[in-house]
Order: structure tokens, then sequence, then C-alpha cells
């Protein structure tokens, strides 16, 4: 048996509720209140169960009004229907009905036809709403406007059964140090980049065959795309990381991709989410790539990571954690001049379990930032052991995880402790990697500026490793550098990284910093460590970290390094190493294009080009390069090629173009040109140049701009109504309400209109119809219409300026959804408006359900 629905009759008129309840009584249960005090008791006990409030306006101390704006703040009443009961016709009563959440009107005395229509049409309306916000929230994350984790496992799973010959794959998306967003800029600014991500997803939908995506939780998304090549999945990344980088906050937003190719589809979505997800934890602490595929050794490196995870804290707490360290020694007296300090985990059975197994685990896990000061505070009682034995004390160095660099507190700890031992800041230097810096150098700069007021030296570690090496020597103030002897490896014949390294220890020394060489195994990388003037190096060739007694025995036993051979290398410095030969060496490694030219009454000549530039642009020839450079420019844009180095030589100062250039191949690229003026040789100005390749940025803006205009083009086509009137004027104060939400079509009379339906073939959401016209009038056009089965389930609002009962009876006789009043107000025609689009909705969504 149906349930009835519950009317609440607010009245302060006795036989106006009992009318109201004689006509609704049979089918609906009726609850009166006799004003609005009363009203409110009865919602206070039966709110749940009211589906619709019939409210008399004008009532003694509580006007219906006042009642209505009550409903309107209150979180338990604001959904329930609201028909507002009127005496006449009040335009500006109505709009501040619509205003505090009114539902529709009925005008008094009341027609029972039009009571029973009113209400029927607010609970299909009511329901309407309740149903699609219970299914909306069962499917789609309610922040972001994405399908939530059950939907998306599902619509996958459908996706990979139907199409069984597509290759697909399965990629799991989160953002590095999301947590960090959260608390530095607010949970509102976190919920922004989540929608930002989902936007982006949605952007990119129409160029994928198969896909689907969902938001799983916090700041992990999904995807499920068909591919047929690995370019496409990498291209994915790409394109996803460079929007990233493109929100709009002062802050390193990197995500990170973990990568499962659907090779067995017998798998639940689950279980290829699990691989995705042991992919993407390769990216934790991995600054030089954002995305891993999933591979069968990952999860037995899962196994083996738990393994550590579940020993860490008893390891620190039993103090399995021991310090090691590694001598530097000064190469001009082949003395030790300090150490650095390593840690080695010796188990309780006597293994060792390397650095490079449980570092890294512990990077990820956060464990690292205890175990940093773990060592910081036993190598603080080392150098406090020392001094109070009255040994020379020799400064030690300490390694500054990644993760400890975003500890706010930092400078506190590190300060507390050199404080709690009496340390001098001297004591105890700080090494930190370049990558560890180009994560988030604002913060990292203020930090070790704090630092060094304090008196800690800072050491540049792994020097050269990073992208931006010299741009880092700008941003902050190094005291040393270290250099891998990595350089080294694997050098053929031709020097280049010979000639590198001694460009890196030249600058150096020109800016007053001291460089120690790490990593030195042989002796002819030690002799030529000599010849270039590096002061310190640290390797196996001198000495093996090793335990702390083994140290000091070395140290306070042994401070010399015999090997004269190496010392009488130093001697055999020869001259090439001139300040000019390194200048070219930076130049011609650089890993950006750069070029230098001469420019001169407008001519512009290519002197000399680097390595990446040939790579760049395709060349062999050098010849050819110098004969090309406004050849290869794009015709329209040479203009703006030649104008920028006019500009910069008149400025005798920097600046920049974007233009279209052909390659070798005669492929066509956008470059980014930037320009800096060095000086001038008689009549010729040199201009240095850097270029970079932006050719992925400017297409993803081409297709920016189609999309754009693709939403655009179906905005316009979305919605088609057709207002058919006699008089212009009507017809234009209409079109001018419905405009934004309508492609409006216009006609004269029904003849008119039947023809532009014919011209549309049918295609038409909405006609508002005037009854009174010559020709073809509105009642003709409507028995037309009941003849007519293309037009007969379009949906018709009267114009009409009789607001009378009978004329509401006649509206539904002839089979309109409803009626509009002459002059128009723009609130309530919008609202008649819309109930009906609403009904008619929901009709069709009842009709395809029954159907299925």
């Amino acid at each position: 048996m149906t349930r009835k629905h519950t009317i609440l009759i607010v009245d302060d008129a006795r036989h106006n509720r009992t009318a109201l309840r004689e006509i609704l009584n049979d089918n609906y249960i009726v609850l009166e209140a006799e004003n609005g005090q009363n009203a409110l008791a009865v919602l206070e006990e039966k709110y749940q169960a009211v589906t619709v409030i019939i409210l008399d306006l004008i009532m003694p101390d509580m006007s219906g009004l006042e009642l209505l704006e009550i409903f309107h703040k209150d979180v338990r009443y604001q959904n329930i229907p609201v028909i507002a009961m009127l005496r006449g016709i009040n335009d500006e009563i109505e709009c501040k009905c619509l205003e505090y959440g009114a539902w529709d009107f009925m005008r008094k005395p009341y027609d029972p036809m039009i009571v029973r229509f009113r209400v029927k049409n607010v609970i299909e309306r009511s329901q309407m709403r309740v149903d699609d916000e219970l299914k909306y929230r069962a499917e789609y994350d309610v922040l972001t406007g994405i399908l939530n984790k059950s939907k998306f496992f599902y619509n996958t799973r459908n996706m990979l059964n139907i199409f069984g010959t597509e290759d697909f794959v399965f990629i799991r998306i989160d953002i590095e140090k999301f947590q960090l967003i959260n608390s530095f800029f607010g949970m509102d600014e976190g919920d922004n980049l989540l929608k930002y991500m989902a936007d982006y997803l949605q952007n990119v939908e129409k160029e994928y065959r198969y896909i689907t995506y969902g938001r799983i939780e916090a700041d992990i998304f999904a995807v499920c795309f068909s591919y047929e090549n690995e370019k496409e999945i990498t291209d994915f990344v790409k394109k996803f990381t460079n929007q990233m980088e493109k929100y709009p906050l002062d802050f390193d937003i990197t995500p990170f991709f973990g990568i499962y190719l659907v090779k067995n589809r017998d798998l639940s979505i689950n279980e290829m989410y699990d691989k995705a997800n042991l992919a993407s934890k390769n990216c934790k602490g991995n600054y030089i790539q954002n995305y891993f595929f999933y591979t069968k050794e990952m999860s037995e490196e899962i196994i083996k990571e738990q393994h550590i995870i579940n020993n860490m804290k008893n390891a620190l707490k039993n103090e399995e954690f021991v310090l090691y360290l590694q001598p530097k020694y000064e190469l001009q007296r082949n003395s030790i001049a300090g150490a650095e300090v390593l840690v080695r985990w010796i188990t309780a059975d006597g293994r060792m379990i390397s650095p490079g197994e449980f570092i890294p685990v512990f990077e990820r896990n956060g464990f690292i930032l205890k175990l940093d000061q773990y060592v910081w505070e036993k190598t603080c009682q080392l150098l406090a052991g020392w001094r109070d034995e009255g040994r020379k004390i020799f400064p030690v160095s300490v390694n500054i995880s990644r993760v400890s660099l975003y500890n706010p507190k930092i400078v506190d700890v590190i300060c507390g402790l050199t404080e709690k031992y009496n340390i001098p800041p001297e004591w105890l230097q700080l090494e930190l990697t370049e990558s560890a810096y180009t994560g988030n150098p604002k913060a990292i700069k203020e930090m070790m500026e704090q630092l060094q007021k304090k008196g800690f030296s800072i050491l540049m570690d792994d020097f050269g490793s990073g992208y931006s090496s010299l741009n880092v020597l700008k941003d902050i103030a190094v005291d040393v550098l270290k250099i891998d002897m990595k350089f080294l490896d694997g050098s053929g014949d031709d020097g280049r990284s010979e000639n590198i390294l001694a460009s890196v220890v030249r600058m150096a020394k020109w800016l007053n910093m001291p460089v120690v060489a790490e990593g030195a195994e042989r002796k002819e990388q030690v002799s030529f460590l000599h010849s270039i003037g590096c002061e310190y190096v640290q390797g196996f060739y001198f000495a093996r970290p090793m335990p702390v007694k083994e140290y000091e025995k070395l140290l306070y036993e042994q401070p010399y390094f015999k090997d004269d051979e190496t010392r009488r290398t130093s001697n055999d410095t020869n001259a090439i190493w001139t300040a000019n030969m390194q200048m070219e060496m930076i130049f011609s490694n650089m890993m950006q294009a750069a070029a230098i030219y001469e420019y001169s009454d407008g001519n512009i000549e290519v002197v000399r080009v680097n390595d990446a530039y040939f790579d760049m642009f395709g060349y062999h020839d050098t010849d050819r390069v110098h004969k090309e450079i406004e050849g290869s420019i794009d015709h329209v844009d040479r203009e703006r090629f030649m104008d920028t180095f006019a500009q910069v030589v008149e400025n005798q100062s920097t600046a920049e173009c974007e233009v279209k250039r052909f390659l070798e191949s005669g492929r066509e690229i956008w470059i980014k040109l930037r320009l800096k003026y060095i000086n001038r040789v008689g009549e010729r100005h040199i201009i240095f140049g850097c270029i970079d390749d932006i050719t992925v940025q400017r297409e993803m803006d081409n297709e920016l701009a189609k999309y754009r205009l693709a939403l655009m083009e179906e905005e316009v086509n979305e919605k088609t109504m057709l207002v058919v009137d006699d008089m212009e004027i009507n017809r234009a104060s209409l079109e001018s309400i419905f405009e934004t939400d309508y492609r409006i079509l216009q006609a004269g009379d029904g003849e008119e209109a039947l023809r532009i339906l014919e011209e549309q073939n049918y295609k038409v959401d909405m006609i508002l119809l005037d009854l009174m016209m010559p020709g073809m009038n509105g009642q003709t056009f409507m028995q037309e219409r009941k003849n007519d089965p293309r037009i007969l389930n379009i949906p018709v609002v009267i114009i009409t300026a009789d607001d009378t009962t009978e004329q509401q009876v006649l509206t539904m006789e002839l089979g309109a959804s409803d009626y509009i009043v002459k002059p128009f107000i723009p609130e309530i025609v919008t609202r008649r408006v819309q109930n009906v689009w609403d009904s008619t909705r929901r009709k069709k969504e009842v009709l395809q359900e029954h159907q299925k």
C-alpha cells in the first residue's frame, strides 16, 4: 500500500482550513495549525513526516511571511516545499516569498482541481530533488564532483569487461606532502587544489577513447584509460604534472603516479589499485622521477620494507643505530681536517643493514626525523666527550635529510642540542643535498640563514647533480661545496668530465668557497684533484667509513696520509686551466640550449652555440648554423624576432620573445628566446641567448582554447524555447528573461509556430504560448498539438492576462503544463517555467526506468 504524504495547513481562518482539508483529505494526511506558533510546535514534533506546507500569508501575531523566513533559516525545514496562499495579485509579496524559499502559490477562493494540481506538482519536484541528491551522493564525490571510489571501481570493472580487446592502464595519483598544504595554507586551499585536479581530469576526458576516473580519498585520485603505446601514458603524466605547476600557490606541488598496466583482467579493481599504489611508493623521496610502473619486484620489496618498519622503533630504543665516521683530508698537507658522520644499523644478532635499504624507507614514513635527531645528539655527545678528554677538536658534519628540512623547528632543535652539550657551532657542520634545496628553496634559504647567523657552516652535498646548481649558489649562502667524483666515472678520452670538474673548482675559488671532493677511490683521481687546486678530499682511497674508536685512533695516532707520489704530483700542474677555458667548458656543457650572437645594423649572426643547441635544432654542421638564423624563423614572427634583438641593443639590457621556427628536418616548433646584452666590440654588439622549447605548452594552450570554444557551442545548443505571441514587445521581454538558459525562437501566431517546429525537426524543449492571437490562436494551436504526436510531449506554458479560476481550469483542459500572467515578473515567470521543466524531466526519467 502506498504511503500517504502529510500536508500541514497553516491558516488562522477555520473555514479555509476546512475547505482545504476536504479537498485533500482523500489522498493525504492533513495536519492543521491556526497560527505561526502552533505551526512551529507541530513541526518541532513531526517535521520529518511533513511533505508539504500550505501557508496563509496574512495571519495575526506572526504573519505567514515571518514564518516563511523562519523556515528558510532552519536547516530542518529548508527542504519542505511551501505553497503560499495569496489574496489577489501582489508582485512585491510574491517576490519576497520566492526569496524565502516558497515553491509555488495558490489564490483564494480555492479551486479543488488547482489545489490538487499544485500539491501534486511540488511533491513530485521534492521527491525528484531528494532522489537526485541521494543518487549523487552514492556515486559522486561531493567536494570535486567526480566519481567516488565505489562508483569509479564499478564503472572501471564494466569498462574492462565490455572492451576486452583494448589495452588499459590503471594510474594512482596523489600529491607529495599534501598535508603540508593543509597545514600551511588551510583546509580550504587544500580543497581548492583537489577541485583543480578533478577539473583537469574532466577537461582531458575527451582525449581518450575509453576512460574512467574518480577520487579515492583525501588527495588520492585514480584514472583508467585505454592506450596504444606507453608514450600515451607518459604524456598523460607530463601534462598532468605541468598543469599542477600552474596552480597559483607558493608551494612546490608535485603529483606522484603509480602505474599498473592491466595485463590480468581477472584481478579485482581493488587489486589493480593496490599494484598502482605499490608503484607510487617508489616516488616518495625520488626527486628525479615522479612516476613508476608496477613490477613484480615491488611486491617483494614491500615485504622487505615492512620488516624494516616493524623493527625500526625497537632498533632506535636499543641504540642499534651506530655512528660511523669517514675522514676528510686536506690535500696540500695530506692531513685529517675533520669527518662526515654516517649511520649504520647493526642488529642484535650482529647483522648490518645498509643505509641504502633503510634510509629511503625512513624518509617515506617520516621516521627519518627521529633518526636525524638521534644522530645529531649522539654526535654532540661525541664532541663533548672529546672536549672533556682534552683532545684537539676537528669539526664533523652531519646530514640533514630532506624530510627534516621541512621541520619548521629545525633551527631550535639543532641550537638546543649544541647548547645542551655546550658545543661551539663551528664544531658541528651541516650538510644538505642540492636536490633537497630545490624542493622548497624559499623556506630552506631562510632556515640556512638563521643557522649561519648562529655560527654553523653549511655544506652543499652532491653539488652539480641537479639542474640549477648555479642558481642554488646565487640564491643561498653556502660555505662549502661537496662534489661527487662520479663526474669522472666512465669518462672517455675527450676530457669533458675533467674539464667540468675543473670549472666548478675554479668557480668556487672565485667565490672564496672551499671544495670537498668525495668518492675519491683511485690515485689518478687524487692526482687530478691536486692539479686543479681542490682543497679537501674524502673517499676510500684515503679511508673508508669507520667506527668511532677506529677514527679516534687514526685521528690522534696517524693524522697524516703518507703518499709521496701524490704530493709530488701536485707540483706538476700545467697552465692550461685558464679562466677563459673554464668559461668555455661551462658554456659548452650547459644543459640548456644557448648561443652567442653578434648584432650590427639590423643583421644577426650566430657566433657560437653549445651542444644543447645542436641537439634541440638537429644540426650537424656548424656552417649551417651560422647561415640559417633569420630564414629559420616563421615569416609571421620574424619582425618580432628582429625587434627583440634591437630592443636588447638599444637598452643594453634583457628581453625575450616567443616565436615559431623550423628545425633542420623541417618540423615546426615554438621556442622562447631570452636575450642578455654582453658587450660591444667596434660596431658589433655581443648578445647571449638561452632557448627553451615551449611547443608542448603552446599545443596545450591551443587545445584548451578549442575546448573552451566547444563548451561555448554546447552551451548555445543546450535547450531551445519557442515563444509564440503576436506582440513583439512580449516576445522580446520573454527572450530577455530566458536567453541565458535557452536558445530562443519566436513566432507571431500558431501557423508560424508549426512551421518553425517542422524546420527545427521538432527539437524544441519548451513552448510559451499566447492564447489570444490573430490568425491561428493559442487554443487552435493546442488542438493541433493534441493530434500531432511529434509535438504532443513538448511542454507548453500558456501566456495570459487572466488569472481567474476559470482561466486556470481552461489551461489544464487544453493540456498545458502551467501558465504565466502578464505583465511578466521575471522571478515568478522563471520559477513557473523551471517547475514545468523539472517535472517534465522527472517524468522522462521515470518512463525510461520503467522501460528498462
